[in-house]
């Protein structure tokens, strides 16, 4: 395997597909799930409790602290949103599940292109569209409570202006305390997270127009570049320079959604 190859990464709003080589992340828990696949050699997974994870895929679940080690291996990621229909699609608890070794094989077939230049943001989506089409069974739907549904519709409507809990709370017809627990219960996570997380998200579409990583910072309601970076590197485990810029990737893309 030839660990200098680039990969590429595509962005399509909230949902990512990555191809890179040798990737070491450190300790780290996001809001997103996570789908890993080597293309030959096993990678690492270092838990919270310190167990060590050998795979060469593996779905890891939103919010699941780890450190993944594939320094010697060549990866296709993909994040997405744990409330998008396609991940209601798989069948899965809160632990890391396997991916079967015949699903795998399906996708060596057909991931080779995102070490490549061929790809644009249709076919990279559709690319995208047949990994997890492989890896969803089942029909099992997750159900948010409603407050929260209309708290999180507030909260893209408003950002990137300041979002206020008690506007959350009004909104939702409950006292404050009783909204952030509600809200961790449903979501996963703190909601103060979940903010960090959507302006991440939003400085990636500004990137999408042309934007320089400083003043997208502070157009997603950073106060800098170096709050950014601290923010996506404790979410990723990684510097936003690995994704931003082509001298570890072929190729960075920021697609429609």
């Amino acid at each position: 395997m030839d660990l200098k190859r680039k990969g590429s990464l595509f962005y399509f709003g909230e949902r990512i597909l990555l191809g890179t080589a040798g990737i070491v992340t450190e300790p780290h828990s996001h809001y997103a799930v996570s789908i890993l696949v080597s293309l030959g050699n096993s990678f690492h997974l270092y838990t919270k409790s310190n167990q060590i994870i050998e795979s060469q895929g593996i779905i890891i679940p939103p919010n699941y602290y780890h450190k993944l080690d594939a320094s010697q291996s060549e990866m296709v990621i993909i994040q997405l949103d744990p409330k998008s229909e396609e991940y209601k699609r798989i069948e899965m608890d809160l632990s890391p599940k396997t991916i079967d070794s015949t699903t795998r094989e399906q996708i060596l077939k057909i991931a080779d292109p995102l070490f490549g230049d061929s790809l644009d943001c249709k076919s990279a989506r559709a690319l995208y569209n047949q990994i997890l089409s492989l890896l969803g069974s089942g029909s099992t739907t997750k159900k948010y409570d409603e407050r929260i549904e209309v708290a999180i519709q507030r909260i893209k409507e408003k950002m990137p202006n300041p979002v206020s809990l008690t506007d959350l709370s009004e909104i939702s017809g409950i006292s404050t305390d009783r909204f952030m627990h509600l809200f961790k219960d449903n979501m996963g996570i703190p909601l103060r997270q979940y903010l960090l997380w959507q302006r991440l998200h939003i400085a990636a579409k500004l990137l999408q127009g042309g934007e320089n990583l400083t003043t997208a910072s502070h157009a997603a309601g950073f106060s800098d570049q170096a709050h950014l970076s601290r923010t996506f590197k404790k979410m990723f485990g990684v510097k936003p320079s690995l994704f931003l810029g082509t001298q570890s990737l072929n190729q960075v893309c920021f697609c429609e959604d």
